[in-house]
Formats: structure tokens, sequence, C-alpha cells
């Protein structure tokens, strides 16, 4: 069963969020935000073969919007941010914010697996975006993506934090042994596994008509990009292209928890593909 969550941000923005265990698996360790009041999307994939993935993935989410709705005492932010020495003089307020939640995630995360020998290797991957206006501010660690449908080209935004990306920039192996790779599943970065957040960040700018995707590799493991991007330039509403997605990846095999989460911006045009 496919549990969706259609959300309508503020002015002109549209969201859908789904989730999926996948074929395979009995347990959905995937978990993922959906805040239109803050604007903030993301997904977050508890590693596979790790104990308690689910919680890890669980405290991720709740740790962030915590933060964000001033559930998380003072004393403690202070306490973390001195220790952790995250400022950035060039992020805007909400980035640094959405910065520091992460960060008190990570911690939350490392503190209940270095104390609790049933949590303990416990971690997850995290991609999560801040949309403000034209601009969309984004943090990750590990494989779970963020793309963006441009004029109907498919792009990453993010670069997966995982083994076979490394041997990819370092031309060890080629893009046409990506998917037969052993190691492909090996992440490099995660939040939970270290006292320190390992994290990535970035600003894009959204243009009018811009689509994101959000997923945990359960999608993109068992899709290739072209296959992707068929499905989001399909038919239908936002809704149901996040469903076919999920549909697509169970039908290629379902060897993964699936997630999607889809935000897009309204345009004078209902194909995604062709607006301007």
């Amino acid at each position: 069963m496919i549990e969706t969550q259609t959300i309508r941000l503020e002015g002109d923005y549209t969201g859908v969020a789904s989730t999926n265990p996948g074929r395979i698996r009995s347990r959905n360790e995937d978990s993922y935000i959906v805040r239109p009041d803050l604007g903030l999307f993301g997904v977050a994939d508890g590693m596979g073969g790790h104990r308690k993935g689910d919680v890890a993935s669980g405290i991720c989410v709740d740790s962030i919007q915590r933060w964000f709705d001033g559930k998380v005492e003072g004393a403690v932010k202070k306490k973390l941010l001195n220790s952790e020495s995250v400022a950035d003089d060039t992020l805007k307020a909400p980035e640094q914010e959405l910065i520091n939640s992460v960060v008190f995630a990570n911690r939350e995360i490392f503190s209940l697996g270095s104390s609790s020998p049933a949590h303990e290797g416990m971690g997850t991957t995290l991609v999560i975006a801040m949309f403000q206006g034209r601009s969309v501010f984004v943090v990750w660690s590990g494989d779970s993506r963020l793309y963006r449908l441009r004029k109907g080209r498919l792009r990453p935004v993010t670069k997966d934090h995982s083994l076979l990306n490394e041997y990819l920039k370092m031309q060890m192996i080629s893009k046409s042994q990506e998917r037969d790779f052993p190691m492909r599943n090996i992440i490099t970065k995660a939040l939970g596994l270290q006292k320190r957040a390992d994290i990535e960040s970035m600003r894009v700018r959204y243009e009018h008509g811009d689509v994101f995707l959000f997923c945990s590799d359960g999608l993109n493991d068992m899709l290739e990009d072209k296959e992707i991007s068929d499905i989001l330039c399909g038919p239908g509403s936002l809704n149901q292209r996040a469903e076919r997605l999920i549909e697509a990846a169970n039908s290629a095999g379902g060897a993964d928890n699936i997630t999607v989460v889809l935000v897009q911006r309204s345009c004078l045009h209902p194909d995604p593909c062709s607006c301007p």
C-alpha cells in the first residue's frame, strides 16, 4: 500500500509525499518531512543493515521539526552550537537555522546510538531543502537525492556521498559499469554515526515551473533517470505522478523502501516540461 500525503504550500507551490516499503522489506525505514508552513521538505532513509534504521530516520525528521517549532531548550541549543561551531556568515538566517537543526538531529541520533546497545550503529541519510521565493537551500548527507526537472530535463542537484560516486570521480569505473558495481550501496556519509554532523549544503535557484524530487535510493536504484523523467513529464496530477514513480520502482523489483516528495511551483502550463 502506498501512503500518500498531498499538501498545498502558501502561495503558488504544490507538494506531495508518498512512501512504500517495497516488495522485499517488511519494514519501512524511510521517513519524510513536509512542512509547508516552513517551506521545508525532505527525505531520510534509515540505513539498511544497521539496527533500528526506522528509529534513526524518525528521530532525524522529528528533531528538525522540534528545532523549528521552538521545542528545543535554549541551553541545549547554545551548548550544541558552541561545540560544533557551525556559524557561516555567507548563509541567510533561515538557512543557518536549517544547518543548526540538522546538527541537532545528528547529535540526537548519535546520543541514542552511543548510549543504548539496542540502537548502536544506527544512522540515516538525509536530503532536505528550504524553499524561499526563488531560492532553494539544500542540505544532505548520504545518498538520498534531490533532482530538479526544468523544461523537460531532469538533473540531480545533490551528489551522492557513496563509494560508487568516489570511484566515478576518480575514474576507477565508467558510467556504464555503475549498475553492476558490487559496492554501490556503501555510503561515505550519514547522520548519527559520529558526534559531529558530516553534511554538505548548497543554494540553487527555483524557476517558474520547476519540479523538485526528493527520494530515497529505493527509487533511483530501481529506475534510470530517463524513466523518472518520463513519469514526471507524463500526464496526471503531482499526486498521480508520485504514485506512478513508486509503482514503477516496485515493478522493477522494489528491492528497498521507496519514498518520494515532489514540490512544484505553479505555472500557466499543465505540463511541467513546457513551462517557460
